[in-house]
Order: C-alpha cells, then sequence, then structure tokens
C-alpha cells in the first residue's frame, strides 16, 4: 500500500521532468506588420555620410560648388555662369540658378535638375541604407534662412527627383537636415523630423505646428505630405 501511494505522489514529477527535457523552444514569428514604436525586420534606416570629394571635372558654362564621386557617377551641385549679367542656356526664366547635375563615367551630363532660382545656399546630403544600392540626396536650401530641401534617389547610376520637403527645424539655428530620418520599408520610403515642433512652407507661411507625426511618404510613384 506505501508503494502504490509513493508511485502516484512521485508521478506528476516524473511527467514534469520528461516535459522540460522534450519541450522545444518556439521563437516569435517575425512579420512585415509595423507599428509605431516597433522596427520590422523589413525596415532599413538611411544613415547620413560624406561620399568622396572630387576636383578634376569641369562641365563647360557651369559654375560647380560642390562635386562628389558615388559609383561611376559624379554628383555636381551648382549654378549656369551668366554671360554680361544676361542669362544664358539652357537657364530660361522659369528655371535657373542653383541646380544638381548627375555626369556618368565620361563627364556627360545625364541628369539636370530644376534650377531653385535665387538662393545663398544648396547643399548636398548624402544618405544610404545598408540593404540595398538606393542613395537619397536632399540638398539643403537657404537665403539668410534654411527654407526646406530637394529630395533626390540615387540607384544604380541613375537618379530621380523625388519631391521638395518643405520643413524646417523651429529654430532658425536648426536646418532640415539636422532634424531629418528617413527609414525605409518595404513599399515606400519615410521622412520624419527628430522635434516636438516644426516649421511648415519655410519663407512663405511660416506656420509653427506640434510635430504629431508629420512626414513625408514616397512609394516610388508619388510623394505624399502627411501631418
Amino acid at each position: 500500500m506505501k508503494k502504490i501511494v509513493l508511485f502516484f505522489i512521485i508521478l506528476p514529477f516524473l511527467c514534469c521532468k520528461k516535459s522540460e527535457e522534450t519541450h522545444e523552444i518556439v521563437k516569435p514569428t517575425i512579420t512585415s506588420e509595423k507599428t509605431e514604436d516597433t522596427i520590422t525586420i523589413e525596415d532599413q534606416d538611411y544613415i547620413k555620410f560624406q561620399p568622396d570629394s572630387i576636383s578634376d571635372v569641369s562641365v563647360k558654362g557651369f559654375q560647380i560648388d560642390s562635386s562628389y564621386k558615388i559609383g561611376n557617377s559624379k554628383v555636381v551641385v551648382g549654378i549656369y555662369e551668366s554671360i554680361d549679367g544676361k542669362m544664358t542656356y539652357p537657364d530660361t526664366e522659369k528655371d535657373w540658378g542653383d541646380r544638381l547635375l548627375l555626369l556618368n563615367d565620361k563627364n556627360q551630363i545625364v541628369f539636370k535638375s530644376r534650377g531653385v532660382g535665387e538662393t545663398y545656399l544648396y547643399e548636398p546630403y548624402f544618405y544610404k541604407n545598408n540593404s540595398n544600392n538606393k542613395i537619397i540626396i536632399v540638398c539643403q536650401r537657404a537665403y539668410e534662412y534654411f527654407f526646406g530641401g530637394d529630395a533626390f534617389l540615387l540607384e544604380n547610376d541613375k537618379i530621380k527627383y523625388i519631391g521638395d520637403i518643405d520643413v524646417e527645424g523651429k529654430f532658425d539655428e536648426t536646418k532640415l537636415v539636422d532634424i531629418l530620418k528617413i527609414r525605409e520599408t518595404k513599399d515606400k520610403i519615410t521622412f520624419t523630423f527628430d522635434s516636438d515642433s516644426i516649421l511648415l512652407e519655410p519663407g512663405s507661411k511660416d506656420i509653427y505646428v506640434k510635430n504629431n507625426n508629420i512626414r513625408y511618404e514616397y512609394n516610388n510613384k508619388s510623394f505624399k505630405f502627411i501631418k
């Protein structure tokens, strides 16, 4: 009788012990679903970097402010020079001023952005991630004050204009590229701003607003402003 009682006492412990030895560790499934506070496996942050500057490049009639070598291409920023104070080709009354050029390995122009008119500053900043060959270029604009920037996508020696980021920081000394964050998911590239409040339409309307996840989204076809 004591043996029978002892058997039923130790039986649960034997079962538990066996369960521990044969239990499989189940890892959580990682999906592409994304919440506001999590980063999925498909998310890639773009990190600011500085490409190699070059000086052995020239474009006829073009005053170069800065130039960089990326892959087989050269990114050049500057302005077409006027002659005797007169506008020269390819500038027109609606398309003139500082602009970005992309040159191929033969120094031929393969892309010419639209001119931004009279500015004191048109300075390129470069961003890349670790998963693909995409590079985002944001050209910061300024007069006496900063007023947003132009975004471009460079991939495999080809470039396209994404759109105008018409946003600045809340202080005069804080420019767009100081607060800009870029992230790519499966179907879009998102531009957000690391600031609790931001300035919309700087230089024209100067609207200060609380930054409640204000962002731009680019899906390879359209560039949308979301607030």
